[in-house]
């Protein structure tokens, strides 16, 4: 048999079983992906998909025809022959029973704990017990190799086709972004810029950092000094308290603050979607744009990028997210090139190389230990320095999205081990299953420590700050997208849970020339921040935003007593009625959780509660009812406007 023949045997088994692979991920991947997206988008990441499986394919059949030929030559030396035929038999009989083993793993579990050596003991047995069936049908293998090879020919030639279109299709996206878009060209197409006032307007920058909960944050009164320099700066701003985040993912809740508007208005329902209603016409930065500002959005986070929020047409300088991530492990360099490729189009198809997708699994096979973070946020900071010193118009508008504190916690030295000296959990392996319940002491120590290094960073950047004269007349805003949770056995943020860890979130303002502190207890929403942003800009604010500004009560006025909301709507679709999901809603002392499908409600006193221990939906009843008829009746307005 030629080496020819022997390898086209092995690559055409192998790439069939990709291929199907693929048309099985496509298939469940749509039924999510059409809540959050359209089909006329969905074609590139099959087409992505198709051309990265193609690669796998070859590269496998090189391995296993190598292997084959280790194996053949062996073999020859003790007199004895084998036949490509044979190995492919014993692949497939591998195949089989490992995915038997895969899928009983939950029935296996309780009965022994699965550890590393238990998996290195079930992997010998399932290739004995391949060997020996191989060894049992290898008379038969010529035959019925012989008939799948005949079968799949027609599979072939179709696998065959999409595999050439998916390379045209990625060719004309890759041609056509370099073209027109191109990474970091950054300057986007003018929108007309009329000032509404002859008072000078204030430069505004506005920092958000990833997953930041004010329980963790020492200038709450944390027991850990994590934001000493936050702290110190803080004394001569205005401090919130209570300030609620929209909802418990970025997307939604980045999508809230740069529209003004509740999840369930600008339905960016998933946290890895798209498609803001009406965000062309309807954001933040096209107002401050429209009113003589310059746009910067620098953004650390592809799940807030300008792309995803619909708002890149209101931004003159958005430099892609990659361009701020230092990539060690293969999976991130890999991201770093596509994006490079395919620029912000390439975040709708990050499916590819997610955590439930195989491929991921397949490069996480190869060793590497991260010990530091891949999201400096010094790189970040210093970007927004290097635009700076190239004169931009002012005034100007800087939103910088700064990925830490978000897991994996991988500060530097010394700030890695700070709060907890032991060995454990210091590298992005270690971390993985940062979602799991066990070491919760050394997580939080180890997010406590990124936190104090976000510190550290943010105090370098404000003394750079304070070099440049536009200084005196700029507005900071330090803020963050969501909190992250520790407790209530609900680690990290996303999925169904509004609990205070991942709602109550750090405000602080920074006003020009600001000499006094101020604390402010009042109840104040993430959507508030962007109406408070207009009222600094002197820009009236427009109908469409649901928040209320706060310059008001920064500057004295007594808040109105009223309600906040957050939700988080992941199982519904984008342009259709509320049918799902969790809402919590906040009066005075009072905090009403409600899961939509389960019926369930959970009411808190924060006051003597602060923790949400105390369930006391049965001792409150009529508190409880009134919190959650508030949530109906704005549930069933939202509904009306959505209409369908």
């Amino acid at each position: 048999m030629s080496v020819i023949s022997s390898y086209l045997k092995v690559f055409r088994i192998i790439f069939v079983m990709c291929s199907l692979y693929i048309m099985g991920a496509v298939f469940y991947r749509w039924d999510g992906f059409k809540y959050y997206g359209s089909f006329s988008d969905f074609p590139l990441g099959i087409a992505l998909a198709f051309i990265l499986w193609s690669i796998v394919a070859v590269i496998v059949t090189i391995f296993i025809w190598l292997l084959f030929k280790v194996v053949e030559w062996s073999l020859l030396l003790m007199g004895r022959k084998i036949r490509i035929e044979h190995i492919l038999m014993f692949i497939g009989v591998f195949i089989f029973f490992g995915a038997l083993v895969w899928k009983g793993r939950w029935f296996i579990r309780h009965y022994v704990v699965i550890t590393q050596q238990v998996k290195l003991i079930i992997l010998i047995v399932v290739a004995i017990i391949s060997i020996l069936s191989t060894t049992i049908l290898r008379n038969k293998a010529v035959s019925w190799i012989g008939i799948i090879q005949e079968r799949i020919t027609p599979l072939i030639w179709l696998f065959g086709v999409f595999a050439i279109l998916s390379v045209s299709l990625i060719a004309y996206q890759v041609s056509a972004y370099q073209i027109w878009g191109g990474e970091d060209k950054g300057i986007l197409p003018e929108i007309s810029r009329t000032s509404l006032s002859n008072k000078k307007q204030p430069n505004i920058i506005l920092v958000t950092f990833d997953a930041l909960t004010i329980r963790n944050m020492s200038v709450y009164d944390y027991h850990r000094e994590t934001t000493p320099f936050i702290a110190e700066w803080a004394k001569n701003a205005t401090i919130f308290t209570k300030t609620k985040a929209e909802s418990n993912a970025t997307s939604p809740t980045t999508a809230s603050l740069m529209t003004g508007k509740r999840v369930w208005t600008h339905q960016l329902y998933a946290p890895h979607g798209y498609n803001v209603i009406n965000a062309d016409t309807e954001n933040l930065p096209l107002l401050l744009k429209r009113n003589g500002y310059y746009n910067i959005a620098l953004i650390q986070n592809s799940f807030a990028s300008v792309k995803t929020l619909g708002i890149s047409n209101s931004i003159d300088i958005a430099p892609l997210v990659p361009s701020f991530t230092e990539p060690f492990s293969i999976e991130s360099i890999i991201e770093k090139q596509l994006f490079r490729l395919l620029g912000d189009k390439f975040h709708i198809y990050s499916w590819i190389i997610r955590d439930d997708f195989i491929f991921k699994l397949l490069l996480r096979t190869f060793p590497q230990k991260i010990f530091i973070t891949e999201y400096p946020p010094e790189k970040v900071f210093n970007r927004f320095l290097e635009i700076i010193n190239n004169n931009p118009p002012e005034p100007f508008f800087a939103w910088i999205h700064v990925f830490p504190p978000h897991a994996p916690y991988l500060p530097p030295e010394p700030y890695i081990g700070t709060f907890d000296s032991s060995p454990i959990l210091r590298t992005a392996i270690s971390q993985r299953k940062i979602w799991t319940r066990d070491n919760i002491d050394t997580k939080r120590a180890r997010y406590d420590e990124f936190i104090r290094y976000c510190d550290k960073e943010f105090e370098k950047f404000i003394k750079q700050l304070r070099k440049y004269k536009f200084f005196k007349n700029t507005v900071i805003i330090l803020s963050s997208d969501h909190g992250q949770s520790f407790e209530h056995n609900y680690i990290t943020h996303g999925g169904i849970h509004l609990y205070e860890s991942v709602t109550n979130i750090p405000l602080i303002i920074k006003e020009p020339a600001q000499i006094e502190g101020k604390i402010i207890d009042d109840l104040t929403e993430q959507i508030d921040i962007t109406p408070t942003i207009l009222e600094f800009a002197n820009i009236p604010v427009p109908l469409w935003m649901e928040g209320e500004s706060l310059v008001p009560i920064m500057h004295g006025k007594e808040l109105q007593l009223k309600q906040a909301l957050s939700m988080t709507l992941e199982g519904n679709r984008s342009k259709h009625r509320v049918m799902e999901g969790t809402f919590a809603i906040w009066e005075g002392d009072y905090k009403l959780i409600h899961f939509f499908k389960d019926k369930k409600s959970l009411l808190f006193n924060l006051k003597l509660d602060p923790d949400e221990l105390d369930n006391l939906i049965d001792k409150e009843p009529g508190i409880g009812q009134h919190l959650l008829f508030l949530i109906q009746d704005n549930l069933k307005k939202a509904n009306k406007k959505i209409g369908k």
